[in-house]
């Protein structure tokens, strides 16, 4: 039980996150939960990346399991384009859910990408587990798409988290409790796919999978 005086005056730890980051996922808690979807091709991957180089560079120690790419040439591509390399951001190429819960166990990690739920078969109850064996740890969860351009799997993974991003045609969209709704572009998506149709029905119903929650 906390009075509602202590509980308004209780200061909890948050990532000073700055720039776009701020703008687009606010300051969030340091066990943050982040769910990043979208189907193929769409951007991902790239801002999951972005995202652990920044986080890397600024903020902690960051295990990003790799289990689609494995240590793949395009994976070494990614890398060098965005120059990732530095001594706080480790790759694994995991396959199961068991060889990332014995990674993180009272590890030294303060943020885990998981690439993806879906390829490693993760359920909702796993991605709860590790938040208990590691709970100082962030977790940001990328998840493979429908055909209609929801995420795949049981509706648990984003009732359960802070933040939802959906990407699509190059850009992200973010919804979470620690910042309003907002958008941040990736890449340019017609000039990366040649996608005539670029563009085209980005708006407030790249918003609407999140109402449920």
């Amino acid at each position: 039980i906390m009075n509602s005086q202590d509980l308004v005056n209780y200061k909890y730890k948050s990532y000073k996150f700055d720039g776009e980051w701020k703008d687009l996922l606010g300051q969030p808690s340091t066990n943050f939960h982040m769910m990043v979807f979208g189907s193929p091709k769409q951007g991902k991957s790239i801002l999951c990346v972005q995202f652990a180089k920044y986080l890397s560079e600024n903020f902690g120690e960051v295990l990003y399991v790799a289990s689609e790419e494995g240590f793949s040439a395009t994976l070494q591509s990614k890398v060098r384009d965005f120059s990732m390399a530095n001594g706080n951001l480790d790759f694994a190429n995991f396959r199961e859910y068991s060889e990332i819960e014995e990674a993180v166990t009272n590890g030294s990690y303060d943020f885990l990408f998981i690439d993806s739920v879906n390829y490693i078969r993760m359920s909702p109850e796993d991605v709860e587990n590790l938040k208990k064996v590691n709970k100082r740890m962030a977790i940001i969860t990328i998840q493979q798409a429908t055909k209609d351009g929801k995420y795949k799997g049981d509706t648990a993974y984003a009732h359960n988290c802070d933040i939802i991003v959906k990407v699509k045609e190059g850009i992200a969209f973010a919804q979470g409790r620690f910042a309003a709704p907002a958008e941040m572009p990736i890449f340019d998506f017609e000039e990366t796919e040649g996608n005539d149709d670029a563009g085209a029905g980005l708006g407030d119903s790249d918003y609407q999978t999140y109402d449920d929650r």
